[in-house]
């Protein structure tokens, strides 16, 4: 048991310390207990084959089906409408990503509604930066409701399947809803005091950096900016003409191959791509989301076939050399929708020609999502054949493609999620998790209130310092231990854990939809603590509230 301990401390420090990618740190730690005989390799390797897995892979699709008939897009603009004040953004937007989120992974949610929040910026003079960490949280919580809300929640019901206990969809809503509303009401009320208020942008404001290319042949070629009435408008103000390797007067007739730079807002940027007079490549002009694997510069973003970035908000310098960050939201072009959604950094296409939203496709969508939930919580048949059925519905309905379906497909989640499954059962073969069962049964004795705040406050520590998958993966064998020398339903204690382990709030790092609002608003690390440490908190109380009464029935 001591090599194991040390292998499983190793494991998580290096989680902890986010250097090395999960996905690596889990599978040498599966390598290093195969090598050293500590669990067989079936119950290492069942992670490739675990419920959980297949179930978040087909959930995965259906969600990119439902996003692709861009009715997420169009529902949160007009759930947004007028509202005039943050105190109505936020009450009329969390409910509802609350409930989505419930139903859907949250990653294509909040790819959606960040350039929702920064266009009800342009709007209505409230900054998306008030919005969009709100969002993140409230998705978060609204996922622990059901079973398929969050990847961890289908783990934590893979896990204790093993051990006999059948957990049903809605088994974690009774800790997790009151959870929720308590949660959104305290970030609906603490917001504006908590997260710092930046100067207002309007519509005029010129926040894109804009570069385009003088094509050859083109209309410009051999006139001035100022002779082809391209110098300044009010929507845009060329800063810069680049010749080669040099910057050369804005009064200089133009060649083909210079680079005019342009400040601009959007409707400049959409104005500028449109004019004729700078011979561009005939091409749709689209908007696109960077996903959370985005890194490294906007260059190298760029080297992918039929993609030129034409213009990122707040760059200082070249596109190129601008850092690619998740959730940053670009003006690029390119042939299709088909070749952007092939690049594995882009999480959201939107076309800015704006076709008419397929409503056929959209009906069919929600109907095949409704479809699977309703069966789910029907209960049954088993979790990861319903959504594998619901994913292949969405496949040949031809809502989306199959190659669209396997791009869905988050490699990186998927792979954590299966290292966690191996990760669990070294816990369990070691005795790891029934030496710590039996140190905690003898430290609550007979008090149900410290076996409580033991499950929540190290399920929530472990989710913020390592990751959410790692802490569910060595806390549930131990609440199934626990449990049963307790002579306790192990239920009210899985989800007091689903719940805790979604609220690392304070940490941008331990969650995908936390890490993509960091850029797109403008966060860091203070305003993370500043309103994450109270709404985990007091949220953290509810949710252990909540588990002392179901615990008391």
């Amino acid at each position: 048991m001591l090599i194991a301990g040390v292998l499983v401390a190793g494991c998580l420090v290096a989680l902890a310390s986010g250097k090395i990618p999960p996905v690596l740190v889990f599978a040498t730690t599966l390598s290093a207990a195969g090598l050293l005989g500590i669990a067989p390799s079936s119950e290492l390797l069942s992670g490739l084959s675990s419920p959980a897995v297949v179930t978040v892979a087909a959930m995965l699709i259906i969600a990119a089906g439902v996003v692709h008939t861009g009715i997420v897009s169009r529902a949160g603009r007009r759930i947004l409408g007028d509202a005039s004040t943050l105190r109505g953004a936020l009450t009329r937007l969390l409910y509802p990503i609350g409930f989505a989120s419930s139903f859907m992974n949250n990653t294509p949610i909040i790819a959606m509604t960040i350039p929702a929040a920064q266009e009800f910026e342009q709007t209505s003079g409230i900054a998306a930066r008030r919005l969009l960490m709100p969002v993140a949280f409230a998705a978060a919580m609204g996922g622990a409701t059901t079973l398929i809300g969050t990847s961890s929640n289908l783990l934590i019901a893979s896990l204790a399947g093993a051990e006999g206990i059948e957990l049903g969809f809605f088994a974690f809503t009774p800790v997790a809803l009151p959870t929720f509303f308590v949660g959104v009401g305290l970030l609906i009320l603490i917001v504006r005091k908590v997260l710092r208020r930046e100067e207002m942008t309007s519509d005029n404001t010129r926040r894109w950096r804009v570069e385009l290319h003088v094509g050859a042949g083109a209309l410009l070629q051999g006139n001035t900016l100022a002779e082809g009435g391209l110098l300044s408008a009010r929507d845009y103000e060329a800063t810069s003409v680049v010749r080669g390797t040099e910057t050369v007067a804005q009064t200089n007739p133009l060649d083909a191959g210079d680079v005019i730079t342009y400040e601009a807002n959007a409707n400049g940027v959409r104005q500028l791509w449109a004019n004729p007079r700078f011979g561009q490549k005939n091409q749709r002009l689209y908007q696109v989301t960077l996903g959370t694997g985005a890194s490294g510069n906007l260059g190298q973003l760029g080297h992918h076939n039929n993609l030129n970035i034409l213009a990122a908000r707040d760059s200082m310098g070249e596109l190129s050399a601008a850092t690619a960050r998740p959730g940053e939201v670009l003006y690029v072009t390119s042939s299709s929708v088909q070749a952007l959604e092939s690049i594995d950094d882009i999480a959201m296409v939107t076309d800015v020609g704006d076709r008419a939203p397929q409503v056929a496709k959209t009906t069919l969508a929600l109907g095949i999502l409704a479809a699977v939930i309703a069966t789910l919580a029907w209960g049954r048949f088993p979790t990861e054949w319903v959504a594998a059925t619901g994913a292949l519905a969405i496949i040949f309905c031809r809502i989306i493609s199959a190659r669209a379906a396997f791009r869905a497909l988050n490699w990186n989640l998927l792979g954590v999620l299966a290292g966690s499954v191996g990760l669990g059962s070294i816990v369990v073969s070691s005795g790891i998790a029934e030496a710590i069962a039996d140190w905690v049964v003898s430290t609550t004795g007979s008090s149900s209130v410290t076996l409580v705040l033991i499950v929540g406050v190290v399920s929530l520590l472990l989710a913020v310092f390592v990751t959410t998958t790692a802490a569910v993966s060595i806390v549930v064998p131990i609440i199934v231990y626990v449990s049963n020398s307790l002579a306790v339903s192990p239920g009210p204690l899985l989800a007091l854990l689903a719940v805790s382990a979604c609220l690392s709030f304070v940490n941008p790092y331990s969650n995908q939809s936390f890490m993509m609002v960091m850029g797109a608003g403008n966060y860091d690390f203070r305003d993370y603590l500043r309103l994450g440490a109270p709404v985990a908190g007091l949220t953290l109380i509810t949710a252990s509230l909540a588990c002392l009464f179901w615990l008391a029935l």
